[in-house]
């Protein structure tokens, strides 16, 4: 059994392709299998997981728009209204129109439930998004970009509002799963997390055993900290048996302690952190947990150094 600290990485967003690198490393992560990353290996595994219907992976990816004639998002507005009250799911994209400059922005999931509505804002962008994530939608001889339609980064996000709607951040916590149950509760956010279904901790290839998250109210020597450990150390023992009498990952994990490790993939607009922290550092909602400050607080500060204007301590 290994012991360790909670830990979190705020990660690198690549957005070449839509983020296909992220969508790859967000997925690869249930399984643990980010060992088998290789040139070409991201458009196999985003290929199969739309094939699966697993899109929930591809929320991690995304696109931004700059609409050149700002009044195309009235129409965009109009069809998006329509499909409500049609009873019809909304793609949950999102926009501001700022000095008349229009911008929109929405995750892969979202794109490609506009581009299947085929309602008529669908047709702006038939021709705009990757065809890895699109093929399945449209066939080729019907893709078609509005010239008015222009994709843009990051970096040309202007002022406070556009880059707290339309910047996105990725972070991968290292935490235990109490934490994560309450991480995952941020329901507009985007996760992608390590499956005790799947992931074989008796094998050798995910360390010696289980590992555990150390409770940073338990102090080492005492009491309490000795009978935590004795339990998680039985319930290690009894994982690894139960595997050995030949149950698979999915039915061992019965016996897996709330404080077994869990990688949580997180992504999220600025908007939607600065919410997060407001509940899991600045605690404006009540006391949070102690394990969930633990690692809510540095990761605040850390980025409010990256985005100054936007995130504040």
């Amino acid at each position: 059994m290994n012991i360790i600290k909670p830990s979190f990485m705020i990660e690198e967003r690549d957005e070449l392709r839509g983020g296909l690198s992220i969508i790859e490393r967000a997925a690869r992560t249930c399984y643990k299998t980010e060992d088998r990353i290789t040139d070409g290996s991201a458009e196999r595994i985003v290929r199969m997981l739309i094939q699966r219907r697993h899109e929930a992976m591809l929320e991690h990816g995304d696109y931004i728009f700059l609409l050149e004639d700002y009044k195309i998002l009235d129409n965009i507005v109009y069809s998006l209204r329509r499909l409500m009250e049609d009873g019809e799911n909304v793609p949950l994209l999102t926009w501001t129109n700022i000095d008349e400059r229009a911008i929109i922005s929405g995750n892969i999931r979202a794109w490609r439930e506009l581009l299947a509505s085929h309602c008529g804002a669908a047709y702006y962008f038939t021709g705009a998004i990757d065809p890895i994530y699109t093929a399945d939608l449209i066939p080729e001889e019907e893709r078609e970009t509005d010239p008015r339609i222009k994709q843009i980064r990051y970096a040309d996000l202007q002022g406070i509002k556009e880059k707290r709607v339309h910047l996105r951040q990725t972070v991968r916590f290292t935490v235990d799963r109490g934490v994560t149950h309450e991480f995952v509760r941020h329901r507009v956010m985007s996760f992608a997390q390590e499956s005790t279904r799947y992931c074989d901790y008796s094998n050798g290839k995910q360390g010696d055993g289980i590992t555990v998250i150390e409770p940073p109210f338990l102090t080492k020597h005492t009491e309490p900290y000795d009978l935590w450990k004795r339990q998680c150390m039985s319930a290690d023992t009894a994982y690894i048996h139960e595997k050995r009498l030949g149950l698979k990952p999915e039915q061992a994990r019965t016996v897996l302690p709330q404080s077994t490790k869990a990688e949580l993939v997180m992504t999220g607009t600025l908007r939607q952190w600065d919410h997060f922290f407001d509940m899991r550092a600045r605690q404006t909602t009540g006391a949070a947990h102690p394990q969930a400050a633990e690692v809510a607080l540095p990761l605040m500060q850390e980025m409010a150094a990256r985005f100054p204007d936007v995130i504040m301590v």
